[in-house]
């Protein structure tokens, strides 16, 4: 049974003395200057409404908040850093699970700032749901960063242990901040992405203008490399990079620069450098590590752009892994890496770039790893992890750079 508590309840002597005019003019009164709120104390209809604000997100003033999740790790604090001198964003929260990355001493310091971003800071998974209240844009970044992978499979491995975080990340948004706009940063994206959009597809609130995967660094090292041969302004210029985000599966579009000058021999070479990139940073380091600054820093823009898009102008993305609106314009692929326009509403415009004889090619051999990558996230999403396997083109092909050591057999008696 419904229970109504309103104006005629709370106020039950005072109504039955005043007149039925008069309590029409107070009745809307009441409801004029409470903007419209719902008295209803009943669970059906509050989750009725609940719904609603999902599609009527007009009443809702957006507080202009970004989320970081996994924040105290390399690349959350660089994100943070500059994400706190954007004037777009008015409230970054920055969430960690583990006490040891420090997340709280991390705000502290970043409070100190003086810009007017206002910094929030949770640690624990006890505070996930008050660090996604009323975000606009969820960065799900952190993790475990290991070695570049060989042979894609490290990248599995580093899948295994960052599919968790990644999961429940995205359960908690998908209930406590629907309407916010999720960005995988998480390595490897390709997996992650695929895992984020199935688990949001099982909570029945996925929508693929909202879901994008974090491809700014591949696009920023390009363009560098770019406008190093050439000469260009690197502020003036963007290149894409397409299909996915992985060292086996990202294609860079050298042939989409505009340079009269750039010398198409160094196509392969350059190529070679964007796919290898992370392995190069991790031999100059003395500490083994990714390239956590230009990752941070890429990854910052990345939701800047976002911000802005939603709240003023519609800007352009250089690279994000989606959904793609329509598969037959984008060589045949469901899900790719191309570079976007986001709205008010997301993703309003995909721009799919041509591709020359030599990228198309790098394309076709890049497809396999790809899907396997997306087919492993869908299945650790919808629970078929057991039906994962290699598919046939990977199965008989070995790394010349991998050591494999012959197992031992050991001779048991009565053999």
């Amino acid at each position: 049974m419904l229970r109504h508590v309103g104006y005629f309840n709370r106020c039950l002597k005072p109504v039955e003395m005043l007149g039925p005019q008069f309590l029409k003019k107070k009745k809307i009164k009441e409801q004029s200057s409470r903007g419209y709120q719902n008295f209803v104390q009943s669970n059906a209809l509050a989750q009725i409404e609940k719904e609603c604000e999902k599609y009527c997100p007009v009443p809702r003033f957006p507080p202009r908040k970004v989320t970081v999740v996994g924040a105290g790790s390399d690349v959350g604090r660089i994100a943070c850093l500059f994400l706190k001198q954007q004037k777009v964003i008015r409230i970054l929260s920055m969430y960690d699970e583990f006490p040891q990355r420090g997340v709280l001493g991390v705000a502290n310091d970043l409070a100190h700032i003086d810009t007017s971003t206002e910094v929030e800071a949770y640690q624990g998974r006890l505070f996930l749901k008050e660090a996604l209240h009323d975000a606009d844009v969820v960065l799900i970044c952190g993790g475990a960063y290991l070695m570049p992978p060989c042979c894609n499979m490290l990248d599995r491995q580093l899948f295994f242990h960052n599919l968790q975080h990644v999961r429940s990340t995205t359960i908690a948004t998908a209930k406590f901040a629907p309407h916010a706009i999720i960005a995988v940063q998480t390595p490897p994206v390709d997996c992650n992405f695929a895992l984020c959009i199935h688990t949001l597809m099982r909570a029945h609130a996925y929508d693929k203008r909202r879901v994008l995967g974090v491809n700014a660094i591949n696009a920023m090292r390009a363009n560098q490399l770019f406008c190093s041969v050439t000469g260009a302004d690197p502020s003036k210029s963007s290149l894409p990079v397409v299909c996915g985000t992985g060292r086996c599966t990202r294609v860079p579009v050298f042939s989409a620069g505009k340079a009269d000058n750039f010398p198409q021999s160094k196509t392969a070479c350059l190529t070679r450098l964007v796919r290898e990139a992370d392995e190069l940073i991790c031999k100059v380091k003395s500490n083994n590590e990714q390239g956590h600054l230009s990752i941070g820093f890429a990854t910052a823009r990345f939701i800047v752009n976002l911000m802005k898009g939603i709240f003023e102008n519609p800007t352009f993305i250089d690279s994000a892994l989606v959904e793609q609106g329509n598969p037959k314009k984008c060589y045949n692929m469901k899900y790719c890496a191309t570079p976007v326009t986001v709205g008010k509403g997301g993703i309003t415009e995909y721009a799919i770039p041509e591709l020359n004889g030599s990228e198309r090619k790098l394309l076709e051999e890049s497809r396999c790893d790809f899907e396997d990558m997306l087919n492993m996230g869908r299945c650790y999403a919808t629970g078929d992890e057991e039906e994962y396997c290699l598919p046939p083109c990977k199965t008989d092909y070995v790394c010349k750079d991998c050591k494999f050591c012959k197992p031992c057999k050991k001779k048991r008696k009565g053999y």
